[in-house]
This record gives structure tokens, sequence and C-alpha cells, in this order.
């Protein structure tokens, strides 16, 4: 069963719900900590599979708690720290200068780094068969609405997503004219350690079309009154990602 830490986003009934949703399909033994709850050393030192930092401000989360998830990553565990305001350097993230930022392949800016896309910004798969996305069918890609404006770390990561402003199209994207492009899913090279970085949010809004992404429509779970509805790329989406954090994708 993977083991995951999962900081940030909301009590459950909120944002939290997609991704609590998809961690319950996987069967994921869960601790969830909430955004006003703090990450305490003792929560950060039992150990897990996976470490989701989602909307969680760095001032949650203790130097000594920092400095022991780095030392269960540099021990195997994955680690994915996913946008949105309280993340890098959103407003509230302050991420910058972090332990934590020590070993994101990504560098966190100096200043506010949220980003909202209103014409929307088209995801493009730079690398397709890393074993994180190897599954996913890109005919019909989705179009998210922001994201922090994150810097790849030169030599030490390598970009896998991006996501390209939308300057024009016609019906149902099949002439698109797009525009700048920003780091969207950002990997680790640094031997050993398996860290994301995903400059988006996993729940509306920034997320845009990605939470309905697929041909198909899934429900999911979340408690025995709530449940949420995606698109079935979607969850293979996030499970592919977990899967990889967690050392359990395969070819």
């Amino acid at each position: 069963m993977m083991r995951v830490l999962y900081a940030g986003d909301s009590p459950v009934g909120g944002a939290a719900n997609y991704l609590l949703g998809v961690l319950k399909s996987m069967n994921a033994k869960v601790t969830h900590i909430p955004p006003a709850e703090k990450l305490t050393l003792a929560i950060a030192q039992k150990n897990y599979d996976v470490i989701l930092l989602s909307d969680y401000e760095s001032s949650k989360a203790s130097l000594s708690a920092q400095r022991a998830l780095i030392k269960q990553v540099q021990a195997g565990s994955g680690l994915m720290m996913i946008g949105g305001w309280a993340s890098f350097t959103g407003l509230w993230g302050k991420w910058k200068g972090s332990p934590i930022e020590t070993i994101l392949p990504v560098r966190c800016s100096a200043k506010d780094d949220r980003l909202n896309i209103p014409v929307g910004a088209l995801v493009q798969p730079k690398e397709k068969q890393h074993l994180a996305l190897k599954k996913l069918n890109w005919q019909g890609r989705p179009v998210i609405c922001g994201l922090n404006t994150v810097t790849p770390k030169a030599g030490k990561s390598r970009v896998l997503l991006s996501a390209a402003e939308i300057k024009s199209h016609t019906r149902n994207l099949q002439d698109v004219s797009l525009g700048r492009e920003y780091p969207l899913l950002v990997v680790s090279q640094e031997p050993q350690m398996r860290v994301l970085a995903l400059a988006t949010d996993v729940a509306p809004h920034w997320c845009g079309g990605l939470v309905d992404w697929g041909t198909k429509r899934v429900k999911l779970p979340v408690t025995s009154k709530i449940a949420v509805e995606v698109g079935d790329q979607y969850v293979q989406f996030l499970s592919g990602l977990l899967s990889w954090l967690a050392n359990k994708a395969n070819g």
C-alpha cells in the first residue's frame, strides 16, 4: 500500500477532494494536513512513499520538518510540489530560500510568481515516453488557466510538460496559434531522487480543462457522502505521477 503525506489545498469537502479522490482510487494510505494546520517534525518523521505539497505555505512546515522530509526523499521517497497561491512563490507560498527549494527541480521566483492565463494555455508534452506520462493519450490535450512561473534548474532538471499560451484558434483547437511557453511539469535529474514540480493546480480554477481531460467520466468517492466527477485521463495523469513518485511505475 502506498503511504502518502498530503499537505495543503483544503480540508475534506473542498479543493482537496480531487487529489483525495484519486489517492483513494489507488488504495493509498493518506495522512492529510489541511492548509491551516502545521506540518510538525513528528508528522514529517513518519515513513512515506510519496510526499505532496499542494497549496501549502512554507511557514506551516517547520525547518526541522522540512529537513526530515528531505532526508526521506534522499532515502527514496518521492516528492511533488503542486502549484497554487501557497506554492512556490505564490502570494502565501514563500518557498524561495527554504530547505525544500534546494531539492526541487526548479528555482522559485524572488517575487510573486502567480500567472493567470484567461485565454488558456495548451499543455505540450516534451517527453511522452517518461514512465510518469507513458500511458496518456495526447490527442485531446487539455488547456489550463494559470500557473506559477518557475525556472528549471540548469543541468539538474528536465521539462516533461510545458504550457503554451493560446493566441488564436479555430473550433475544437484544430488550428492553434501558440505564444509563450512556460515550464509546467519538471523532473529532477539528481541521482536516486524522484522529485517533480507541477506548476499548475489539480483543482479548479487554474487547472482549467485538466480536470475534465479524457473521453470518459469517472466518479471518485472521497467519503461516503462526497465524490468528484472527472475525466479518465485526469485520473491517469495523476495516477501516473503518483506511481512514478512511489517507484511503482512500469513500462
